[in-house]
């Protein structure tokens, strides 16, 4: 690490540690949202990257609040409700009144909307599969816990403020 003056300052603790894991995450980002994934998101105009995790997210857990989900996409409301109009207007996904808060909506899958979750999940399976074929299980397992408790801690940093 250089500090202002040109000199080389000790790096701290665990920094070396979070050095790599910023470029392996940058890495990891580029090479799966272009190359690997861009283009599998299937055929229909309604699906694509930023459309996709919609329809993951409703698969995952069930019909919810437009407030829920946009908390869960980690995206602004607006943002939310364009994706949600797009799916809704291709018969995608549903959107009615909140019967508990009439000034909320409830959204939820269509059968059309699972489908199109399912194809576009099998065509990013592919590379994932054929990349990962010489893991052994446990390493499988170990990074999708890993990730999943990294994802899980960036959700509650996120809520925090970042803080």
């Amino acid at each position: 690490m250089t500090s202002t003056t040109g000199a080389v300052a000790p790096e701290e603790p665990g920094q070396h540690s979070l050095h790599r894991l910023e470029h392996e995450i940058t890495v990891l980002i580029r090479r799966t949202l272009e190359p690997v994934w861009s283009g599998g998101y299937g055929a229909h105009e309604a699906v694509d990257r930023y459309t996709y995790p919609v329809l993951a997210a409703l698969d995952e857990n069930g019909a919810q609040s437009l407030t829920l989900l946009t908390a869960r996409l980690g995206v602004s409301k607006p943002t939310a409700s364009r994706q949600v109009s797009r799916l809704s207007r291709a018969g995608l996904v549903d959107v009615r009144p909140d019967e508990r808060d009439s000034r909320s909506v409830v959204v939820s899958l269509t059968a059309e909307g699972l489908a199109q979750r399912e194809l576009v999940r099998a065509a990013r399976l592919r590379p994932l599969q054929a990349v990962l074929e010489a893991w052994p299980q446990s390493d499988r397992e170990a990074l999708g816990t890993l990730l999943a408790r990294f994802n899980e801690d960036l959700d509650t940093y996120r809520e925090q403020g970042g803080r």
